[in-house]
């Protein structure tokens, strides 16, 4: 739906886009009434532009191409310098004369540009100050920010939560923080619509040993599955040869059957209810789903007019809506990571649907190839309710936190769900310099400040010295409370003041500011914009949503928004820092890097310090966590005020531990709480890769592990494992483990074949298979280790007695030694094995 010169009611801005024909921005609004995307082409002349810190005098080369519309000088304030400086402004008719080719047609090959990397519409949305995710309305041709009201509770909650804490940290008459931390609020305490979507799936014919080219589609579409929010469940499905078999689709799925000639016809209907939708979600739509059904309508004569997908170079959309790969959003680490705490271990539709949803893909038994039309209709259903399903569970939850995270990163939300964290922070950090006039720096600029600058860097390929870890104290430890400072690097960076413009700043009075153990100093001058950017959304999560998302004066609704923003916040502050200390980051300032891991130890050492003046025993250190030895109520209440009236960081008690196991690496260690819960950090027993006997093994260790309430036990349980290690080497050593059981299960994240220049061993087990089936990107490939040239084979093609039991027990003493070495077990003594010393092991090797 278009809306030009008509009103259009509060919307949410959801995405934008570029229109070449219109050489306009177009905005995508979703509207909650009639649920549908209304478009909205931009009439304020806007064009595309750059800069440049050549004098208009010096371009004259550029004036006489057609697609230069103007060229004057403008003032824009530099961060680095602190003044305003004249620059070039460059405005183009279209977007491709800034970049976007390897030619002399683009202006940032011929000369030095500023801010040319950027995509038009990004620049646009920057420049007209708008936030994707916030409502506006459309009258008389100008977009309106609208707000939606919010309730008093959650107006007074600000007060109470937030504005008091400033107060008590002597924040608050920092009235530019205080303005960031208001409009914040404003923005994600708007309520988020239930957005009407659709989600699809097609089944492809398959052939064996080879895998259907989307860009080709030459093999017939055979199923196209539909699951909606609106109740739509129906599956087309093409009579191509196959028994019609029984019908056990699932009860309430309408199946629509197609004659064998009539492919065009069902992809013609199915483009139909595709483009009906405001949103469409897929599961690894981007690369098969959306070019396979675009390119197999052309292939089949379908008219443009009836398809409503349009193809870029990464990534597929829809002319009129909005397409969310879910696969792409759920192979995110972050949101893996830190909004679904590591559920799943891989990023396929069955693993995630698993994790997320307590139940995966419909498993036939036999190759897709195999199955009968009504079960292709139902496997092709399936996956599309799967799809569907992971947008709607715990009440649309990621839909929620989709919308937050693009009103935070103000990013459109499709491009948002496809791209990791450090381009969301980019994003927010180049609206915020549009927002203050504010030239955005080149990367040579930065690097050429950060150059004579001396640093030690003690991690391998790392330029700057990272978290302090304590050699941590090996053997088992007995009444253990760990200590965790919240959110430290976001903490030090708004306290410290710390961005790529304040660290090493041009003013001579600052000079004095330093950062310990570094020669690098802070601005005392001005607020530095990571700084306030990081701290207002660190604030905000620790000391407003985590407090209102608990509220009991508020509705469940608004309870679970609160929920969401807190855990978009976290996922944001978590790789805050390691974005700003990653080279790739395009506002990458090593001394601003440096000066972070500088204050974070430094805090450490002075709170181990202070713990040691306390009699207080620190057992082990990591970047932002103390181990310290049966502590008092009294010893932690002075160790956390410390920190605060210190440092201005907040130290809180994140686990008690009734014993810990400290091994003699760093971040390698295993404990169990008070409750009888095992947690184990780092060690390869937990991984997914691990077989499932090794696996298996471990956790029964654990187990036995857990049991232990005395220093005595534990000495009897070292015992228990002694025997258990013994009889499972045995097991192996007479091949009496099921090959399933023995399977490294590993999933590829690109095809075989692109593998070339270092080919690991579940790619040498991958390209085996694609003898037999085919095999796909986001496939599991279970594969064992075995006595012939490759050193694998696929569980399916090998035989029990190919198999290299010396692998495994090495595999599993490496697996096990992190257990074992803090226990002083030896491995080769629990098997029965002479341990060799001396001469012996000359001889013996």
């Amino acid at each position: 739906m278009t809306a030009q010169d008509e009103e259009i009611p509060p919307s949410l801005l959801v995405s934008a886009t570029y229109d070449g024909q219109a050489r306009a921005v177009v905005l995508k609004f979703y509207e909650s009434e009639s649920q549908k995307i209304i478009h909205w082409t931009d009439n304020t002349g806007h064009k595309p532009y750059c800069y440049t810190r050549l004098p208009p005098s010096e371009l004259g080369f550029l004036g006489g191409r057609e697609d230069v519309l103007g060229i004057e000088q403008v003032m824009r304030h530099d961060l680095i310098a602190d003044k305003e400086v004249p620059v070039s402004k460059i405005t183009v008719s279209d977007p491709l004369a800034i970049g976007g080719t390897h030619s002399e047609k683009s202006i940032r090959n011929v000369i030095d540009t500023w801010e040319s990397d950027i995509k038009y519409y990004e620049n646009y949305l920057y420049d007209a100050g708008l936030v994707v995710g916030r409502y506006y309305s459309v009258s008389g041709g100008e977009v309106i920010p609208h707000d939606m009201p919010i309730s008093d509770e959650v107006k007074l909650a600000l007060k109470s939560l937030l504005w008091d804490k400033l107060i008590d940290e002597g924040m608050a008459d920092r009235k530019e923080f205080r303005e960031f931390i208001a409009g914040w609020a404003d923005l994600l305490n708007q309520p988020i619509p239930r957005i009407r979507r659709l989600s699809f799936d097609i089944e492809v014919d398959s052939e064996e040993g080879r895998i259907p080219d989307a860009k080709i589609s030459d093999r017939r579409v055979t199923a196209v599955g539909f699951a909606a929010t609106d109740g739509l469940r129906k599956v087309l499905v093409l009579k191509s040869g196959a028994d019609e078999g029984a019908n056990d689709v699932t009860p309430g799925v309408e199946v629509v059957f197609y004659d064998e000639d009539k492919e065009a016809d069902m992809i013609r209907d199915a483009l139909a209810i595709i483009g009906s939708y405001p949103f469409v979600l897929t599961y690894n739509g981007d690369d098969f789903d959306m070019p396979y059904m675009y390119n197999r309508a052309r292939r089949l004569g379908v008219a443009d007019s009836d398809i409503p997908l349009y193809m870029m170079r990464d990534s597929a959309t829809l002319r009129h809506g909005v397409h969310l790969d879910l696969y792409r959003t759920f192979s995110n680490r972050s949101f893996q990571l830190y909004a679904f705490a590591a559920k799943y271990t891989d990023y396929s539709l069955n693993s995630v649907s698993k994790a997320m949803l307590g139940e995966g893909k419909v498993d036939y038994g036999v190759s897709l190839g195999d199955l009968t039309l009504y079960q292709t209709a139902n496997y092709c259903y399936h996956d599309a309710r799967l799809t569907l399903e992971l947008s709607t569970f715990g009440n649309e939850i990621l839909m929620d936190l989709l919308v937050v995270t693009s009103r935070i990163a103000r990013m459109p939300i499709d491009d948002m769900s496809r791209m990791g964290v450090s381009q969301w922070i980019r994003s927010l950090l180049y609206y915020e310099h549009r927002q203050r006039n504010a030239l955005i720096p080149r990367r040579d600029e930065l690097e050429k400040r950060s150059q004579q600058v001396s640093n030690d860097a003690v991690i391998k390929d790392k330029k700057f010295r990272g978290g302090l870890v304590v050699e941590p104290e090996e053997g088992i430890h007995f009444d253990v409370t760990v200590m965790d400072f919240a959110s430290l690097y976001p903490s030090i960076i708004k306290v410290r003041n710390l961005s790529y413009e304040t660290v090493r700043c041009v003013h001579p009075e600052c000079r004095k500011n330093t950062i310990p153990d570094t020669n690098h100093w802070v601005c005392t001058k001005n607020n530095g914009l990571t700084s306030m950017i990081i701290g207002s959304l660190r604030d905000l999560r620790v000391n407003y949503y985590k407090s209102l998302s608990k509220s009991q004066s508020i509705t469940e609704e608004q309870r679970q928004q609160y929920t969401v923003i807190s855990q978009a916040l976290k996922v944001v502050l978590n790789a805050s820092y390691g974005v700003m200390g990653a080279e790739i980051f395009p506002l990458y300032f090593l001394p601003a890097a440096e000066a972070t891991t500088a204050v974070g130890r430094y805090i450490i050492m002075q709170t181990i310090s202070h713990c040691e003046q306390m009699g207080v025993k620190v057992l082990y250190g990591d970047t932002d966590s103390l181990f310290i030895k049966n502590p008092e109520e009294r010893q932690i209440h002075d160790i956390v005020e410390h920190a605060k009236k210190e440092h201005g960081v907040e130290l809180e008690v994140d686990k008690e531990y009734r014993y810990v196991v400290l091994s003699n690496r760093k971040k390698n260690y295993f404990g169990v709480t008070k409750s009888g819960k095992v947690d184990v950090k780092g060690l390869t027993g937990k991984k997914s890769h691990t077989p499932p006997f090794i696996k298996e093994l471990f956790y029964s260790l654990l187990d036995i592990l857990s049991a232990v309430q005395t220093e005595d036990e534990f000495e009897s349980a070292k015992l228990k494992i002694s025997k258990a290690i013994a009889a499972s080497g045995k097991r192996l050593e007479e091949r009496g483990v099921p090959l399933a059981d023995l399977a490294f299960n590993v999933m590829i994240s690109k095809a075989p074949s692109e593998y070339v220049k270092t080919v690991p061993q579940h790619i040498r087990a991958a390209r085996l298979l694609e003898n037999a089936r085919e095999v796909k990107k986001g496939d599991i490939i279970s594969y064992v280790k075995v006595m012939n040239k490759t050193g694998v084979k696929p569980v399916e093609m090998a035989q029990a007695g190919e198999v290299d039991t010396s692998k495994y027990l090495e595999f599993m003493e490496s697996t096990l030694d992190q257990l074992t070495s803090s226990m002083g077990l030896d491995f080769d003594e629990m098997l029965g094995k002479p341990k060799q010393t001396g001469m012996e092991q000359f001889f013996f090797k």
